[in-house]
């Protein structure tokens, strides 16, 4: 058994930022709202499925998918399904993702090059495709079907058997497509294309729950000072409720960042953002387009209530009927700490004024991510990385809030004590999560995969040191 941490120690989390190539050159960069490394969903019976590489040698990738039972048995073979292969570069980071079917299969993105390019090309000269596939497995790891497709910023389920995609075009045009269980394109193959800031800066996206999405994205206006905030909704048939351009839920003076969003349960979102690192702000929107909540946001008022705390990098958690979980770092303890708020349907926040301490860090160190998923009863269930700063020992802690914002899992479950890279975590369905990670030599890739599952409880069910997806 592991030895139990004495401090929850969690890792300071750093703006994630993806490498996105065009078919045309080898230089053009684009954000990501996800970390490179395994990326991993949850199959609908408590089970994982999980998609990652496995380095040939150089540049050369395979990609994966694996399905791994309650029970933590791979039913895809010993390492997989292999769904493609192709050429990276040895530092760039690996866009996968991956959304359940609803079936009991996966739709899986990967990335690579068609033949290995010259490094040393002139930017914008390099001309071998870099191509992005969405790949359909299904439920007994056969492959249904494979297209090729624009340059992927998000991805999440439609509801409906189907994914919805956030693409950005070499015009830098912002399209939003949907491909069916069937891989045919509802809205067309270009999709819908919506409002895309010249200076925009990250988006985020989730499902309105009647087959459309709300995104969000936070512009930095052309002054170039400040950012502001967009709202936008593409309904089922594909068309814009909300106008070209969507609404703006906080203004350019207001300087706002770190933004994020999920689905409020009744057809509208709840987004929630960080203004300078002085406070968090939270706003609803209904299915209608209609913001509920005070005028730009309702602060959260964490320096007024803990000092000078900085507060940075809020996420966003569901938790049932309206109401979300806040949680995000600040430093009241002189170093890193993580903190988390509720509010309710009505904006009102739930929990004590400075918030509910998750975890204590004594760190001196930034890693990430620090990721969260609803536990499905109200409550949260977070992931994040550490290094204690006496020890130097690192890990991957996780700990569950419940309904009240009482800490469950008492210090923390430390999932791994390697020195992991990178992780990401999915809810269960049965209040647990899976958490999937990847460890390399470098902080650029993920040489080597692991997968691990805790129950509603915190215990780890599938062994203690998880099970390694490419062995």
């Amino acid at each position: 058994m592991r030895k139990p941490v004495r401090l929850c120690t969690i890792a300071l989390v750093v703006v994630l930022l993806a490498t996105t190539l065009f078919s045309t050159s080898c230089t053009c960069l684009m954000p990501s709202p996800v970390p490179y490394g395994p990326k991993v969903t949850g199959d609908g019976t408590g089970g994982a499925i999980a998609v990652y590489e496995d380095i040939r040698g150089g540049n050369q990738h395979d990609f994966y998918a694996q399905k791994i039972s309650p029970e933590g048995e791979a039913l895809w073979g010993e390492t997989g399904v292999l769904i493609g292969s192709g050429y990276k570069n040895s530092d760039s980071f690996f866009d996968l993702h991956i959304v359940n079917d609803g079936s009991g299969g996966a739709f899986a993105v990967w990335s690579a090059y068609t033949s290995e390019p010259d490094w040393r090309a002139t930017p914008g000269q390099c001309q071998i495709p870099y191509l992005t596939h969405l790949t359909r497995v299904g439920l007994e790891g056969n492959m249904l079907w494979q297209r090729e497709i624009g340059a992927i910023y998000h991805m999440i389920s439609d509801g409906s058997g189907g994914v919805i995609i956030a693409s950005i075009s070499e015009e830098q045009q912002l399209n939003i497509l949907k491909v069916d269980s069937e891989g045919k394109y509802p809205w067309g193959k270009d999709g819908v294309p919506v409002y895309f800031g010249q200076y925009a800066h990250s988006l985020h996206m989730t499902g309105d729950g009647s087959g459309g999405a709300i995104i969000v994205q936070q512009n930095l206006t052309q002054t170039e000072t400040n950012f502001e905030i967009f709202v936008q909704r593409v309904s089922s048939d594909g068309s814009l409720p909300w106008g070209q351009k969507g609404i703006l839920l906080y203004p350019p003076w207001g300087n706002a960042e770190e933004v994020q969003i999920i689905n409020d349960g009744s057809g509208g979102a709840i987004v929630a953002w960080q203004v300078e690192r002085k406070d968090i702000r939270v706003q609803r929107v209904d299915a209608s387009g209609n913001v509920l909540w005070q005028q730009n946001g309702v602060p959260l008022e964490i320096t007024k209530a803990a000092g000078e705390a900085f507060p940075h990098t809020p996420l966003l958690v569901s938790a049932g009927s309206g109401n979300a979980i806040v949680i995000w770092e600040d430093l009241r303890r002189g170093l890193a700490s993580i903190y988390a708020q509720k509010i309710d349907a009505n904006g009102n926040i739930k929990w004590q004024p400075d918030g509910e301490e998750v975890c204590y860090i004594k760190t001196n160190s930034s890693f990430w991510p620090r990721t969260a998923v609803s536990d499905g009863s109200g409550g949260a269930i977070i992931a994040c990385s550490y290094k204690e700063a006496e020890t130097n020992e690192r890990g991957l802690l996780v700990q569950r809030l419940d309904t009240t914002g009482r800490a469950v899992w008492g210090n923390g479950i430390v999932v791994t004590e390697s020195d992991h890279i990178t992780h990401v975590i999915a809810y269960d369905g049965y209040g647990g999560a899976s958490i999937a990670w990847g460890s390399g030599k470098s902080m650029f890739k993920s040489e080597r995969s692991y997968i691990q599952r805790i129950d509603s409880g915190g215990k780890l069910l599938w062994g203690e040191e998880g099970i390694r997806l490419n062995p």
